[in-house]
């Protein structure tokens, strides 16, 4: 790839059993697909097949970074984490984690636009990966390290510009939630990767390369930059880093929080680090490349310093409750960072805190047989007993160490059904947790359409990719509402001009019928259809989760973004010229590819629903998520890709417009169509 601008042209392939590298041009994928997910899921097509497990030493564990990263394109500090995921449920299955960060660079300066790790070494190990050349490291000194104390000492190695990413104890045995992590808080969170390399001896891998990516277009490059910085941020007030200088002007983060707003809830931690005489400081930070900072960087004397975002940093949200006074805590804070040290995915420890307490409630468990504190959830007693159970499987952690889905599933009906309001996806091919009340649409609890066709057409949680709900927090922001009090049915107006420019019609923003007493579910294939496009798009790039594709924009009169950035970046940076329009079509094709794995590992139709909670419970305005009215959109959705309408899988024409005979004739074999 000579004339190759953006990828640098090879991907390393690793046997760790046999300690043998070797490389693979990448231009046997690219450009045709992206890079990062697309990319991912070509190789695990063609390296993977549905007789392996998650932890077979021939599962292949798949790092990709995308055309864009290693250049100063707008947060391309991201990447993608893929494989065969063993917290997918019941049935192990393809899927997908980003990760933000700094790792991705330093992978593309070191010469290799992915990685594809397949075997398991003999004792634990590291790679070395670094300028064109690949080592396989002894890590027995490292095994058993957590993951802040593993990049320590590797940093005493290979010097602390080196990054790694690494597992902990929760990774090392083999958990189906355990994340892998790299400097102080960005994980790959979702999908229980780090079981990955746990069951492949794999402690880490360390990657630093004093190489560069070439731009096709620089200058086109830079004006591009320019005009997503002035979209996204402005200079900082001389007296507070959190907020501009320009009055007035928002953040575009979830359409317009401030700075670091998705770091710190308010309470005794805020307090302490606004007070200059404490010892405790937060600073703005972001990923590489990032003009935004959407999160902090926390300080203290007595408290784990590091990063934390969303999810991450709010994991254990039941210390308020159970100290509503001090509201966000040391306590919040600890438990959260002790989850990554031990390398436990924060996500679903979110959905296994508040069961643990619905099951201690209903007389389901005692404190006496999971020898947990469950009277006293919301203490650092309880969650720090928790959180070593599972990283080291003792007792009941032995089996929350399987993930919430499996682990309700094996302590009987009643457990089961406390669950499901926590796993919302029903099928075979479950295991992720739902955001909040009614898919993750709101708090408060009001359900939206094309929430639940996005819930049940996804492989994991569907707010992997936040435009959608952006959008809708944008706008409620704009009536000073918020996420936690928001009443969709006052958005509609202020979202018209939004989803006529996004989806095509204003129309598309009418989620309910005119009465307000039903769901109206008539644009919802066609939105669900473009979000899943831009979603695979900005992952296949790798560009940012929470900026883009950039929908909804905080500032300007009629809100109206521009999601064609994503796709000048590409064509600046690569040289290929490529549309917004043209780009929906490789969209297409990608999810359509993602959807062919799927049905490999046997998804169909069947596994594309919600569980009956879903639709037996009424929102916040007594509306229902209708069985009927779902099945119908998905009749519609499955039409528009070109999918078979009774089975959801890809037709065999589909599969050769988009240029992936080779996935049919895959099928055809397996009497799959």
């Amino acid at each position: 790839m000579a004339d190759t601008f953006g990828w640098v042209g090879k991907i390393l392939r690793v046997d760790l059993s046999e300690r043998k590298t070797d490389e693979v041009p990448t231009d046997n994928y690219a450009p045709q697909f992206l890079g990062g997910r697309g990319l991912g899921a070509k190789i695990y097509w063609e390296a993977v097949t549905p007789e392996v497990g998650v932890f077979d030493r021939r599962n292949v564990l798949i790092l990709a970074t995308g055309p864009l990263q290693g250049t100063l394109a707008p947060t391309s500090g991201r990447f993608m984490v893929l494989g065969k995921a063993p917290q997918t449920g019941p049935v192990e299955s393809y899927n997908r984690s980003g990760v933000g960060g700094h790792w991705a660079p330093e992978l593309k300066w070191a010469g290799f636009d992915a990685l594809a790790i397949q075997g398991k070494a003999e004792k634990p190990i590291y790679l070395w990966i670094h300028d064109g050349k690949a080592e396989f490291k002894d890590a027995s000194h490292l095994w058993g390290l957590d993951t802040y104390q593993t990049q320590t000492e590797i940093w005493k190695t290979h010097g602390n510009k080196s990054r790694a990413m690494v597992i902990g104890r929760a990774g090392e045995n083999l958990s189906r939630i355990a994340c892998i992590l790299t400097d102080s808080g960005d994980a790959s969170g979702q999908c229980g990767f780090g079981g990955v390399m746990g069951s492949k001896n794999l402690k880490a891998i360390v990657v630093r390369g004093t190489g560069s990516v070439r731009v096709a277009k620089p200058d086109k490059l830079a004006d591009i930059t320019r005009s997503i910085h002035h979209l996204f941020a402005r200079k900082p007030a001389s007296n507070d880093p959190f907020k501009p200088a320009q009055a007035g002007f928002k953040y575009n983060i979830w359409g317009g929080k401030p700075r670091g707003a998705l770091t710190l809830f308010y309470g005794e931690l805020l307090d302490l680090c606004n007070n200059p005489t404490s010892g405790y400081t937060q600073i703005p930070d972001g990923c590489y490349a990032c003009p935004i900072a959407c999160r902090t960087r926390v300080k203290g004397p007595d408290i784990t310093n590091g990063v934390a975002l969303c999810a991450q940093s709010f994991m254990y949200m039941e210390s308020l409750v159970l100290q509503p006074e001090k509201g966000y805590s040391k306590i919040t804070w600890q438990a959260a960072k002790l989850a990554d040290l031990y390398g436990i995915n924060a996500y679903d420890l979110m959905a296994i805190i508040p069961w643990l307490g619905d099951c201690y409630r209903e007389g389901v468990l005692t404190e006496k047989e999971t020898d947990l504190p469950l009277s006293k959830i919301g203490s650092w007693e309880f969650i720090e007993k928790l959180l070593r159970k599972i990283a080291y499987r003792e007792g009941i952690g032995d089996l929350l160490a399987e993930g919430g889905q499996r682990a309700a599933g094996k302590l009987g009906e009643k457990a089961q059904q406390l669950s499901e309001f926590y796993y919302p996806r029903g099928g075979k091919f479950g295991g992720y947790r739902e955001h909040w009340a009614f898919l993750g649409g709101f708090p408060s609890g009001f359900a939206i359409p094309q929430l639940a066709l996005m819930w049940v057409l996804d492989t994991r949680d569907v707010f992997t990719s936040h435009n959608f709900i952006s959008q809708i927090w944008g706008a409620a922001d704009t009536i000073v509402q918020n996420e936690n009090n928001a009443v969709p049915d006052d958005l509609i107006p202020i979202l018209k001009p939004v989803m006529k420019y996004a989806y095509g019609s204003e129309e598309a923003a009418e989620f309910f019928s005119r009465d307000r007493k039903k769901l109206n579910w008539k644009w919802a294939p066609q939105v669900v259809k473009r979000a899943h496009e831009r979603a695979i798009l900005k992952d296949s790039y790798v560009v940012c989760d929470i900026a883009f594709p950039y929908v909804f924009n905080a500032n300007s009169k009629d809100h109206v973004g521009d999601t064609s950035l994503e796709s000048q970046l590409f064509s600046a940076v690569t040289g290929h010229e490529l549309t917004e329009a043209a780009s929906y079509q490789k969209g297409d094709m990608l999810c359509t590819l993602e959807r062919a794995i799927a049905v490999r590992d046997g998804r169909t139709r069947k596994d594309d629903v919600l569980r009956d909670k879903y639709h037996e419970t009424a929102d916040a305005a007594d509306r229902k998520y209708e069985r009927a009215d779902l099945e119908k959109a998905k009749d519609q959705y499955y039409q528009l890709r070109g999918w078979d309408v009774a089975t959801g899988i890809p037709k065999r024409q589909t599969l050769e417009k988009h240029g992936l005979k080779d996935v049919a004739e895959e099928l055809q074999r397996r009497k799959i169509f």
